[in-house]
C-alpha cells in the first residue's frame, strides 16, 4: 500500500472532495439513504476510514456523533477542518487492535476502503469488538463474480506511471467474514451500482448488523 498511502498523504488530499462529486462518488449518499430510518440522534458512528469526511456528513447533519479513523494525517486535517468529527485518530486500518474500547459505538460505516485491502480480516474483527451489539455496519465492496480475478493491477490518477492493486469480493467471501465475527445480514437487499467513469468492477453497498450475543 506504499503507493496508495503516498497519494492519500499528497496533494491529492487538497480537491478530494471535488473530485468524488465531478465522478459522481454515491456511496456516502446511498449508505445513509439505506440508514436513516434505523439510526438517531446522539448515536455514536465510527467511520472506518473516514477520509475528509464525506461518508459521515449525512450522519453528522441527522445529528449522529461522529467518530473517524484513518491512516492519512492530511485527510483527517481536512476532515477536521469541517468541525464535524467528535473525535479523530490516525491509525493503520491493517493493524489491530484499533483504538477504542469493545461496544464503544452504536453504528459503523465504511466506504471508499475495502478495494484497497487484501485481507478485510481486521476490519471485521474489530468491528465485531467495537461495535454495540445490534449496532449496524454499512460498508461498500466491489464485487468480484465467479471467474473474476480478486486483484488487478490499475493506474494510480494521481501518480503517473505507477500502478495500485485493487481487490474486489465474493458473495461468499463476505459471508464467510460475517460468519466467522457475529454479523448478520440485515433487512435491506444488496444495491447494485453501475461503475463510475474509470471503475473497474460493480461495487455494492450493504448494512449488517452485530448479532445480540456478542461473542467477543
Amino acid at each position: 500500500m506504499t503507493t496508495v498511502k503516498n497519494v492519500f498523504n499528497s496533494e491529492h488530499v487538497i480537491n478530494y472532495d471535488q473530485n468524488a462529486e465531478k465522478v459522481s462518488w454515491l456511496d456516502p449518499a446511498i449508505v445513509f439513504g439505506m440508514a436513516y430510518r434505523f439510526v438517531h440522534p446522539g448515536e455514536r458512528l465510527l467511520d472506518i476510514g473516514i477520509g475528509t469526511g464525506l461518508s459521515s456528513k449525512l450522519f453528522h447533519k441527522a445529528g449522529l456523533e461522529v467518530h473517524g479513523i484513518d491512516f492519512s494525517p492530511k485527510m483527517l486535517a481536512r476532515c477536521r477542518s469541517k468541525q464535524m468529527a467528535e473525535t479523530l485518530k490516525e491509525h493503520d486500518l491493517s493493524q489491530t487492535p484499533y483504538p477504542y474500547e469493545a461496544d464503544a459505538m452504536d453504528h459503523a460505516v465504511c466506504t471508499g476502503v475495502t478495494h484497497l485491502f487484501k485481507d478485510l480480516t481486521p476490519i471485521f474483527q474489530e468491528l465485531a469488538r467495537i461495535l454495540k451489539p445490534g449496532g449496524i455496519f454499512a460498508f461498500v465492496v466491489p464485487d468480484c463474480k465467479k471467474g473474476e480475478p480478486r486483484e488487478i493491477q490499475v493506474d494510480a490518477r494521481h501518480s503517473p506511471g505507477e500502478k495500485v492493486t485493487i481487490f474486489s469480493y465474493s458473495s461468499q467471501d463476505i459471508r464467510m467474514l460475517l460468519d466467522s465475527y457475529g454479523l448478520s445480514k440485515f433487512s435491506i437487499s444488496h444495491l447494485r451500482l453501475r461503475p463510475s467513469a474509470g471503475a473497474r468492477r460493480n461495487t455494492e453497498p450493504m448494512w449488517f448488523k452485530k448479532t445480540a450475543k456478542n461473542p467477543f
